[in-house]
């Protein structure tokens, strides 16, 4: 695209529920005129001047329109996810800059995920992840190195709607157990859960209109009771915490689940719907606040700075 392209293109996304005519995000009015000079807008009512992604989660933003439009493609298309790094030789941008870009377009996902209360027959598992240590001589060496790296492990816990077109929600915590009220502020009361045997499952007994359970250690799949859709949705992620982002950090594994959790419930939309999708999510949403000056390592709200 050219720069004209884009900022059409840009402008028809970023008001969308306009009718791709510009409108104030600061007082709404739809009453504004061109700053050609300055591609920017001004407002007739509050007389302030905004931009394109004024009061969006690309806010402030140094990219170029058409970048940020490309790196929205190329995000989606990657089936079990798209590395900063990776981003970063796409765009040719430097990699503290595709990493923040790529957890603002997580963040936007993570909104569309949020959407979603589940029903009918509905899926509950767990995936450990991190606090893998490999046997070798280094074990041996370091006895106690297991049991720290126990400490970092974290269980992504998936519920996921058994239909075609179903929807699923992700959740960190420290153990399976951790997230059954996560469960149950999700799922409606009248759903069907299907679990494994697990002990601290049994609460769905009385939460939902029915429960089974399936025993895995007699098989994987018992009168025709059995969690296998979730089985395909750990296999991507482990795909992607293995062969894509090769470590998924603690403070933002969260935004890792909800991405996977996007991308398995999105995996039959085309590429171009997908785009237009996240895209205009993305545009709609307000300035990311945990990710503006992120590499400015500022002080938290409330904390005291260093001497």
């Amino acid at each position: 695209m050219s720069d004209a392209e884009a900022y059409a293109a840009f402008k028809a996304i970023r008001f969308a529920d306009n009718g791709g005519e510009p409108y104030c995000p600061h007082c709404g009015c739809t009453v504004v005129y061109d700053i050609a000079t300055r591609a920017k807008f001004k407002c007739v009512a509050c007389e302030k001047q905004f931009s394109l992604t004024s009061g969006t989660t690309f806010h402030s933003t140094k990219l170029k329109l058409w970048e940020i439009l490309f790196a929205i493609a190329i995000f989606v298309n990657g089936v079990n996810g798209h590395s900063a790094s990776r981003l970063s030789r796409d765009l040719n941008r430097s990699y503290k800059s595709c990493f923040v870009l790529a957890h603002k377009l997580r963040r936007a996902m993570a909104d569309i995920q949020a959407e979603h209360i589940l029903e009918g027959e509905v899926e509950v598992d767990g995936l450990a992840i991190g606090g893998f240590v490999r046997q070798g001589p280094i074990l041996a060496e370091r006895p106690n190195i297991q049991k720290a790296s126990a400490a970092r492990r974290r269980v992504i816990v998936t519920v996921r709607e058994r239909r075609k077109g179903g929807r699923s929600r992700a959740f960190v915590v420290a153990t399976e157990a951790a997230a059954v009220p996560d469960v149950l502020r999700v799922v409606k009361p009248a759903a069907h859960m299907i679990t494994d045997a697990a002990d601290h499952w049994s609460r769905f007994l009385l939460a939902f209109k029915s429960h089974s359970a399936v025993n895995h250690s007699e098989g994987y799949s018992i009168d025709g009771e059995h969690i296998n859709y979730l089985e395909g949705h750990h296999a991507r992620i482990r795909r992607a915490s293995r062969g894509v982002y090769l470590k998924i950090n603690d403070a933002h594994a969260q935004n890792y689940a909800d991405e996977l959790s996007w991308r398995d419930d999105h995996r039959r939309v085309d590429n171009g719907g997908q785009f237009k999708l996240l895209a205009c999510r993305a545009a709609k949403m307000t300035t990311a606040k945990e990710w503006a000056g992120y590499w400015r390592k500022r002080p938290q709200p409330g904390s005291v700075a260093a001497p």
